[in-house]
């Protein structure tokens, strides 16, 4: 049966709730980074070998967007987001207790497993519980909430750990977890009835998945965030080099110019959240790859030109950063059109190969030490977003999913319809 109608808005209380919670994830890495020297030292690891604690939590990330999606359109989404933030409660407290690197890997896998599920269960919440313009507002200030992670993470980190020492950075994302985790207990409702919940295991979860990749609507937001958010992860990879070591800038200004182009994310998706309703969602988008695209073309035009320097690489960082305030609610909205059905698993395979992308994004911005391969790479990940953007374009109904039978639990009614009197 097709998805009965959804409210126009979603209460305030229920999107903060949401953010909060959706915050953890970026927040979680961002926030013990400064203390991975300590915890090589601490725990006598290898020059590196702290790395592997990213690599566990971005894996975790991955895997867990993966099961999260489906399992929250056969279950429900408040038993997933519950558990998930109560799994990160435990995960940071497997970090906080570690004697040695694999146990803090482990925690940190386990971190990013359950920070996926509140993310994907969480985006699947608002894509219940609003519709039209109120869905794609929904998303922008719910990208603008989590964009305060990379913000919030450093400075949180570091205070927690002049405090607590590196293990007092993993309780706090314990104690964050947990009160999560309450307020979802309770603010967040149900959103998904069993009458819309999808059935058949393993195969129906296949089928949706095919329904959302067979959809012009889906890859065309999909492909933009995607590409889009591989250009940003290719600024965030580059940024503390490109500002220390080419532009010869401390470690707090580098902080101060992460944390201003962070609250440039956030204006932004202020900003594209007023708009919503007034401007279509391509229009949104192509603001926003246009920032993009500017921004890499600064960096580009300054590599190849010889005229690296604060007043050309600086600002090109911070339109790269900014426009994600804009692409982020629009393209989200615009990949879930006619697969509300399906919003868990579209939103899971979303996710995934968002954070796949940004893995093979992250080494290729390291492999010379200057600007090129940032503009080289980033030029190509903006190219991409524009290509899928273009390809992908809906035709004129704006169609969303391809006409593929729902594989949600009911059948249409075959009851006849008696006339009045």
């Amino acid at each position: 049966r097709a998805p009965g109608p959804v409210p126009a808005a979603i209460a305030p209380a229920v999107l903060g709730a949401l953010g909060a919670l959706t915050m953890l994830g970026p927040f979680g890495t961002d926030a013990y980074l400064p203390a991975l020297p300590s915890i090589r030292t601490d725990l006598a690891a290898a020059a590196g070998a702290t790395q592997l604690t990213l690599t566990g939590y971005s894996v975790g990330m991955a895997i867990g967007q993966l099961v999260a999606g489906p399992v929250s359109d056969a279950i429900g989404r408040r038993r997933p987001l519950l558990a998930g933030s109560a799994g990160m409660v435990v995960g940071g407290l497997i970090g906080a207790l570690a004697g040695n690197l694999v146990i803090l890997v482990i925690g940190c896998f386990v971190m990013g497993v359950c920070a996926a599920v509140g993310i994907v269960a969480g985006r699947a919440v608002v894509a219940d519980l609003a519709s039209g313009p109120a869905l794609t507002r929904g998303y922008a200030l719910l990208g603008t909430l989590t964009g305060l992670g990379p913000v919030l993470g450093p400075l949180g980190g570091v205070a927690l750990m002049t405090l607590f020492g590196w293990r007092g950075i993993f309780a706090g994302l314990a104690v964050a977890a947990a009160a999560c985790c309450a307020a979802v207990a309770a603010i967040v409702p149900e959103s998904l009835p069993p009458s819309r919940r999808v059935r058949g295991g393993l195969r129906a979860m296949a089928g949706n998945a095919g329904t959302a990749l067979r959809s012009r609507g889906y890859l065309c937001g999909a492909t933009v965030i995607w590409f889009g958010f591989g250009g940003l992860f290719a600024y965030i990879a580059a940024s503390a080099f490109v500002v220390q070591a080419v532009l010869g800038f401390s470690p707090t200004v580098y902080s101060i110019v992460f944390a201003a182009n962070g609250i440039g994310l956030i204006v932004a998706g202020l900003v594209c959240a007023r708009l919503t309703g007034r401007c279509p969602d391509r229009t949104l988008i192509g603001i926003g790859l246009a920032m993009e695209s500017a921004g890499m073309l600064l960096v580009a035009v300054a590599t190849v030109g010889g005229w690296v320097s604060p007043l050309t690489i600086l600002p090109g960082m911070f339109l790269i950063a900014a426009s994600m305030g804009f692409i982020f609610g629009p393209a989200t909205s615009s990949a879930l059109a006619g697969l509300r059905h399906v919003a868990g698993t579209a939103l899971a395979i979303l996710g995934a190969i968002q954070f796949v992308v940004a893995g093979v994004v992250s080494p290729l911005v390291e492999l010379r030490p200057d600007t090129g391969p940032f503009a080289l790479v980033g030029g190509v990940c903006v190219t991409l977003a524009w290509a899928g953007f273009v390809a992908f374009r809906p035709g004129p109904a704006g169609g969303g999913a391809a006409p593929v039978r729902s594989l949600t639990a009911s059948s249409p009614s075959t009851e006849p319809t008696t006339p009045p009197g």
